[in-house]
């Protein structure tokens, strides 16, 4: 056979396969007592971050800030992003915090929060 269509049946489908997307990112959970009244002041502080970021690298951004599970859930598009709203609620407001990057991504988990 000779041809276009004999060059499609001897590909190997290996080769069209799309390549592994990395999920990129981060989301920021923000929980306890302390922020019912301090939640402002803590929203306040992770946009100025958020625009800061964003300054530096227009791709690094606050995506989406939303009340969950009695907290805030704050989802950033770079993980460099989430950890550094991490430590500055660390850093301004003290309580407990944690970090849980996903295996072989470039994405973290931040949960934050004092009572």
């Amino acid at each position: 056979m000779t041809g276009p269509s004999a060059r499609k049946t001897n590909r190997h489908s290996e080769a069209f396969r799309a390549p592994k997307k990395v999920e990129e990112g981060g989301i920021i959970k923000i929980y306890g007592a302390f922020l019912l009244d301090h939640e402002q002041d803590i929203l306040n502080l992770v946009k100025h971050e958020g625009k800061l970021a964003e300054e530096r690298n227009p791709a690094a951004k606050v995506a989406k800030i939303a009340k969950a599970n009695g907290g805030f859930e704050v989802t950033t598009t770079d993980h460099n992003l989430a950890l550094k709203i991490g430590k500055a609620l660390s850093h301004a407001y003290k309580g407990e915090h944690t970090y849980k990057f996903l295996k072989e991504e470039k994405f973290v988990e931040v949960v934050w929060q004092r009572d």
